[in-house]
């Protein structure tokens, strides 16, 4: 039991859990499940992401569900047992099959049989007879179509041809090509319509983000690395054309600003390197192509404060 499951283990476990559950786990570990996300799987990312501690975790489910991480018990093989009943009654259904079988094979080869025996018996004499009087009587008739086609189709094609193609390539052409210099006069005015291209607007889609770390009110030695940390309720990554832009404050003056994909930022020591209180907050915003502000698309965060 004092083993910690890995971070897979504990998102399987919470994702079993009922909803007063997960609620009482978010309150052992002082958290708002509102504020975690909209769904189960958005609460669990924020919540795993929140947590620096494991074991922590670890303790809080196993106090709402001791069974949470006990294996579950494996279940007996089951034995097959075929009774001798339905064994011979496969085998009798093999038995009739196969007797079926042989009987229609039986009736086929004796059909074939006979009738070798009986073009054996005929005499090819007369056959052959009745052949040669067919075949003198089908041909008759196809001379007299053959000598009807070729005459017809033979003075006609060169007739049309020659006759169509002389007069009626010459004269057409040339008096269609002359009204096109106009043409080039209009097409210069063109070319000044599509210079202006309008801003594109942005609005609110993302809730406040919530400052996570440091506390308001940290006080940090000199030297060293602080990582300043931040969440969005229900947002698990930003869209390409969009960054959390990190402002620190002296006497409502803006010193430091970046903007960044991640929801963190490493500041090590004062921004202007001058000892003092500074406050902090994040908002997200819209750029374009070069990386520039486009417009704000959330509200700000709180303003904590930090003390180098």
């Amino acid at each position: 039991m004092s083993e910690t499951p890995d971070l897979k283990k504990i998102e399987q476990t919470l994702k079993r859990m009922t909803p007063e559950q997960f609620s009482a786990v978010c309150g052992e570990l002082g958290l708002v499940e509102d504020l975690l996300g909209q769904t189960r799987d958005e609460q669990i990312k924020t919540l795993l992401g929140l947590a620096s501690n494991l074991n922590r975790v670890t303790r809080a489910v196993r106090h709402v569900w001791p069974e949470a991480f006990t294996p579950a018990p494996v279940k007996p093989r089951r034995e097959i047992n075929l009774s001798i009943g339905p064994a011979l009654g496969l085998l009798a259904l093999i038995a009739i099959i196969m007797v079926g079988v042989l009987i229609v094979n039986s009736a086929i080869n004796a059909n074939s049989a006979e009738i070798v025996d009986y073009r054996v018996t005929s005499s090819p004499v007369p056959t052959q007879v009745v052949l040669i009087g067919l075949r003198t009587a089908t041909f008759t008739p196809t001379p007299t179509n053959t000598p009807t086609r070729t005459p017809t189709n033979t003075p006609d094609i060169p007739g049309t041809l020659t006759a169509t193609y002389a007069p009626t390539a010459t004269p057409t052409r040339t008096p269609t090509r002359t009204p096109r210099a106009t043409i080039t006069g209009t097409r210069v005015t063109r070319t000044t319509t599509h210079t202006p291209q309008p801003t594109p607007s942005v609005r609110i889609v993302y809730p406040a983000p919530l400052l996570n770390k440091p506390a308001s009110g940290t006080i940090v030695e000199a030297g060293k690395v602080v990582q300043m940390r931040w969440i969005v309720p229900g947002l698990s990554g930003l869209n390409p054309d969009e960054r959390y832009r990190l402002r620190l404050r002296q006497e409502q003056q803006v010193v430091f600003e970046r903007l960044t994909a991640n929801n963190w930022w490493d500041l090590g020591g004062a921004p202007n390197g001058t000892p003092g209180t500074y406050n902090w907050s994040v908002v997200v915003v819209k750029v374009d192509e070069a990386g520039e502000v486009v417009g704000v698309i959330s509200p700000e965060s709180e303003r904590w404060t930090v003390t180098w």
